[in-house]
C-alpha cells in the first residue's frame, strides 16, 4: 500500500468504518512496519487504548451506524483475544502517522508515554539527537531545551493555553521562559518537574539508574507521578514532592519511589549576584564569611557550635569552587565541612 491508501485505511478505522478485508489490510500493514516503530505496551495501556479508541469510534458515529454490520463486525473483531495485541499497538501507530507523515520536524518515531500524557489531537514533534553534541532546540514559548546525545523529546509544536509539557528521555538542559499563569512540566519517566520560569538539568545517573534534577536558577518543584502518564491537571493536584533552588538536587529512585534531596557536585554563583562580592579577606570573621558565601551560591552554611564566632580567616579565595573555598577556610581553623543534604556543616573546636 502506498502512503495515501495507508492514511486513507487509518482515518477510516479511526472511524470504525472498515471492513473485514480492510481490517485484515491494516494488521498485515501493521506486521510490515519495522519492529522500531512497533510500540510495546503493557495490559493496562492497551486498556487505556482500548477505551479511548472505542469511545472516538462510537463518538463519531450515529445510532442508526452504530447497529451497522460493519460497526458491529469491527466491535466484535477488536475484542478479539487472538488480535487484541497487534491491534492496540496498530491504533497507536495509525494515530502516529496520521499525526506526523506531512510534519518534517519528526521523524516519525515517539515515545509511547507522550500518548498518554496528551490528547490525541495535539500536533506533538517528537527531536532525537542522534548527534555526538548537544542539540539546541527552541520551543514556541522562546524557551530553549539543550539535548543531550542519545535523548529524545516529545512536545507540541504550539503549547496549550493554560500549560506548556514535554516528555524527555534521557539528558536535557532547560532554559525556560517565565510566566506565572502558564506554568512548565517536564515528564521523565515517574518523575514531574513543574517550573514557572527558571534554568534546570534533568538526567539520569548512569550508576544507579536513577533520575536526578538540579537547579541552576528560580525555582522548581519536583514530584512522583504515580501513573507516569497523567496529565497536566491531574498532576496540579498532587501534594508530595520537593522545591529546589539554585546548587540543589533532587534524585528520584523508581524502585522505593524515593526522593531524596542533596546539594550538586559542583555549586555554581547565583547569577544576580555575580560581580557583587568580595573574597579577599583579612582577618575576617568566619561568619561573616559564611554569610557571603550564602549569597553567593544560596546554599545554607552553620556551624555545629557556636565556638566558632570568634574564628577568623585572611586570604583571597576569589576564582575558586564553592568546595575548595570551604577546605582552605576550615583548614585555617582546624575544622572540616560536610554536606548535610541541602546544607552544609562545618564542625571542629572553634576558637577560644
Amino acid at each position: 500500500m502506498d502512503k495515501q491508501e495507508i492514511l486513507a485505511l487509518l482515518h477510516k478505522y479511526r472511524q470504525g468504518k472498515c471492513s473485514e478485508g480492510e481490517i485484515r489490510k491494516i494488521h498485515l500493514w501493521y506486521e510490515s512496519l519495522d519492529p522500531e516503530l512497533r510500540i510495546a505496551l503493557s495490559v493496562q495501556e492497551k486498556q487505556l487504548i482500548e477505551n479511548k479508541m472505542l469511545k472516538n469510534i462510537l463518538g463519531q458515529t450515529s445510532d442508526s451506524e452504530r447497529e451497522d454490520s460493519e460497526i458491529q463486525l469491527t466491535y466484535k473483531w477488536w475484542k478479539s483475544s487472538a488480535l487484541y495485541s497487534g491491534i492496540a499497538a496498530c491504533a497507536i501507530i495509525a494515530i502516529s502517522y496520521l499525526l506526523f507523515f506531512n510534519n518534517p520536524k519528526s521523524d516519525g518515531k515517539i515515545l509511547a508515554e507522550t500518548f498518554i500524557s496528551h490528547d490525541f489531537e495535539d500536533k506533538l514533534v517528537t527531536q532525537k539527537n542522534k548527534s555526538d553534541r548537544n542539540k539546541k532546540i527552541r520551543l514556541s514559548d522562546n524557551s530553549f531545551v539543550t539535548l543531550s546525545p542519545g535523548s529524545e523529546m516529545v512536545y507540541p509544536e504550539t503549547f496549550a493555553s493554560d500549560k506548556r509539557e514535554v516528555q524527555l528521555k534521557g539528558n536535557a538542559f532547560f532554559e525556560i521562559s517565565k510566566n506565572p499563569v502558564k506554568p512548565f512540566f517536564v515528564y521523565s519517566g515517574k518523575l514531574v518537574t513543574k517550573v514557572l520560569g527558571t534554568s534546570f538539568r534533568v538526567k539520569t545517573n548512569l550508576e544507579n539508574k536513577a533520575l536526578e534534577v538540579e537547579v541552576i536558577t528560580g525555582k522548581v518543584s519536583v514530584f512522583e507521578n504515580e501513573s507516569g502518564k497523567e496529565s497536566a491537571k491531574k498532576v496540579n493536584k498532587h501534594n508530595s514532592g520537593v522545591v529546589l533552588t539554585p546548587n540543589q538536587r533532587v534524585t528520584y529512585f523508581a524502585e522505593s519511589g524515593h526522593l531524596m534531596t542533596s546539594i550538586v557536585d559542583a555549586p555554581v554563583v547565583i547569577q544576580e549576584s555575580q560581580d557583587q562580592i568580595k573574597l579577599d579577606f583579612n582577618n575576617t570573621p568566619l561568619t561573616e564569611i559564611i554569610e557571603i558565601l550564602h549569597k553567593e551560591y544560596g546554599i545554607e552554611i552553620v556551624f555545629a557550635n557556636d565556638h566558632f564566632g570568634k574564628c577568623t580567616f585572611t586570604g583571597d579565595i576569589s576564582n575558586m569552587t564553592l568546595f575548595e573555598k570551604l577546605t582552605l577556610i576550615c583548614k585555617s581553623n582546624l575544622a572540616e565541612y560536610e554536606l548535610k543534604g541541602t546544607r552544609i556543616l562545618i564542625s571542629g573546636e572553634g576558637c577560644d
